[in-house]
């Protein structure tokens, strides 16, 4: 289920063997343009960020055991400052994963995917 604390921040995500399918629910456009119609630069990625990336009080995040399929990126993950929990075995996820989280992160479960390498920094 979705947690929140008493200010209605979503603070907890546990969809843990709920049959999920599709993309990872982490999103940035990279294409994105601001007001006036100009392309956001790359530097300026923030500016782009929806869907978990925005859930900045975020402390556990439990997708385990689902059919989620992509890659990850890591830099709107890095930004959730307060995730301490992060599990997303069992999942059809591949690529290279970045291994840069979050740096609250205590627990993190990338295991029973189809990921080729783990890149730390």
């Amino acid at each position: 289920g979705i947690s929140c604390d008493d200010e209605g921040h979503v603070t907890g995500i546990d969809l843990r063997d709920n049959n999920l399918v599709g993309q990872f629910p982490v999103y940035t456009r990279g294409d994105a343009i601001d007001f006036w119609g100009i392309p956001v630069p790359e530097s300026h990625w923030y500016l782009t960020k929806y869907g978990l990336a925005n859930l900045y009080e975020l402390k556990t995040l439990d997708l385990a055991e689902n059919k989620l399929t992509g890659t990850i990126e890591y830099r709107p993950l890095y930004n959730l400052h307060e995730l301490t929990h992060f599990d997303i075995s069992g999942n059809q996820l591949s690529g290279e994963v970045e291994a840069l989280i979050a740096p609250s992160v205590k627990y993190a479960d990338f295991s029973n995917n189809g990921f080729t390498s783990m890149r730390r920094f």
